[in-house]
């Protein structure tokens, strides 16, 4: 195994008030170095906490202030193979001795009853391993029947030796972060169901979401300062959610409600969520975005937000709030060329509107109109209008008329602008750069947006295809 160093900007340490601190001896036979990282799991990567130089044989990491429980590393350079050390709350002065040529085997600790369970528990499976192995091998190659027999129920008893050790530990030392890792590995027994194939299919699917998390607790603090969580719930919020907001939200509130007993995990989670969704390109998860703004950020459930960073987000949720897909878009009056007469988007009767702004300085624009244009001539026989917007204000606006006159662009839709923004069409479709473009049902609901001139035959032939 290898261990990436990294450097932490940001080190939560919790000081408590009377705490002794942590104070952790290392003594490695054939270490590579004399030099020994201290360093832990935290959420998907590792992060580097101390360092040790040897002395009189010894390293030795110890500070006045608690370790924060979880799952700490022993790291030897140059190759940085490490060493999986449990740290739990009443367990922070421990005494490890090792080889560095076979740290399972001879791995031994003074002051922590988790890591004597889980080294021992170790060296059972290092035992175990090769027995399975050497039947299994038999098995494929004998093709004696009663040989194979004996060798299954030979294998069997070894698989149900490992379970029963498993069990044990789980039920002996419950709340043991070794415990916690056996149980990770343990698989959700999915119950027979009947009917249809397609609804069985169903069913198990429901079912293995709803107890995905059984085997987890994440509430348990411990759990982000280990490899157990982050892969976890990005395959639940990933694969096992349909990728629409509504979905999503729903998965996301009950991953933090379970998660809110453990602070840190809450806090971790709501701002990789933010961030993950604020920065999505897919269509409609901007939805996913607001929710997270609205339901935890300005209800207070993110108290080490400063004002100003809150009424930012508040701002910016605000902004995307009336144009998220199946809100009815925003009523806009602009002027229809080229006889300047007025013209509402909603007036506009046709099953679907494309509303398209552009801006004939912009090189994305210019290149996305010949897409567009051939677009409109393949689907305005299937029901589909679009107005298009130039972005120029005042004196500039006859150049957009201009420009596709001079490209000779003229496919018969309707081209639009408002001359003094009068209508705030920027401001009510969150329009910083362009093109922009809103697919918009009959009754001027938006079905799709923020896509790019080439994926919008794509995603009109899916709409036609699962219209009513």
């Amino acid at each position: 195994m290898r261990f990436i160093l990294f450097i932490f900007c940001l080190i939560i340490a919790q000081r408590a008030t009377g705490s002794t601190g942590y104070d952790i001896t290392v003594t490695i036979k054939n270490a590579p170095s004399d030099t020994l990282y201290f360093g832990y799991y935290y959420a998907d990567k590792q992060f580097l906490r101390d360092t040790a130089i040897k002395k009189d044989g010894v390293y030795r990491f110890n500070k006045d202030h608690e370790l924060e429980p979880g799952i700490y590393l022993l790291v030897m350079p140059p190759k940085n193979d490490f060493i999986q050390v449990f740290i739990n709350k009443n367990e922070q002065n421990l005494q490890i001795s090792v080889d560095a040529k076979e740290t399972v085997k001879s791995f031994k600790v003074k002051g922590s009853k988790d890591n004597e369970l889980f080294y021992d528990y170790l060296n059972f499976l290092e035992e175990a391993r090769p027995k399975a192995q050497g039947l299994s091998t038999q098995l494929k190659e004998t093709k004696d029947s009663a040989i194979q027999k004996n060798l299954q129920l030979q294998l069997s008893g070894i698989n149900e030796s490992v379970k029963n050790k498993q069990n044990n530990i789980v039920a002996k030392f419950p709340q043991s972060i070794s415990a916690m890792l056996i149980k990770s590995t343990f698989e959700t027994d999915i119950p027979e169901f009947s009917g249809k194939k397609e609804d069985i299919e169903l069913q198990r699917y429901m079912y293995y979401k709803a107890h995905y998390f059984d085997q987890l607790d994440l509430g348990d603090s411990r759990m982000l300062r280990s490899p157990l969580l982050n892969e976890r719930i990005n395959y639940y919020l990933d694969k096992l959610t349909l990728q629409d907001p509504d979905s999503i939200n729903v998965a996301m509130d009950y991953l933090l409600k379970k998660m809110q007993p453990a602070e840190e995990s809450f806090k971790y989670y709501l701002i990789q969520f933010l961030n993950k969704y604020a920065a999505s390109k897919i269509v409609g998860q901007d939805g996913v975005y607001v929710h997270l703004v609205d339901e935890y950020y300005s209800k207070g459930f993110a108290p080490w937000i400063d004002q100003e960073q809150l009424e930012k987000l508040e701002k910016n949720a605000a902004s995307l709030r009336p144009i998220l897909i199946g809100k009815t878009a925003p009523e806009i009056k602009v002027l229809k060329y080229p006889d300047q007469s007025p013209l509402s988007l909603h007036s506009i009767k046709s099953p679907y509107t494309i509303l398209f702004i552009w801006d004939p300085e912009c090189s994305h624009c210019k290149a996305s109109l010949p897409i567009i244009v051939k677009f409109y001539e393949k689907y305005k026989t299937k029901g589909v209008e679009i107005l298009a917007v130039c972005s120029q204000f005042g004196d500039k606006v006859p150049s957009c008329w201009k420009y596709l006159e001079e490209q000779k662009i003229n496919p018969g839709w309707i081209n639009a602008a408002d001359p003094f923004h009068t209508s705030r069409y920027k401001i009510l479709y969150d329009v910083k750069s362009t093109p922009q473009i809103f697919v918009l049902d009959k009754n001027k609901k938006i079905i799709s947006k923020g896509i790019g001139a080439e994926q919008l035959s794509e995603v009109m032939d899916e709409i036609l295809l699962h219209q009513p």
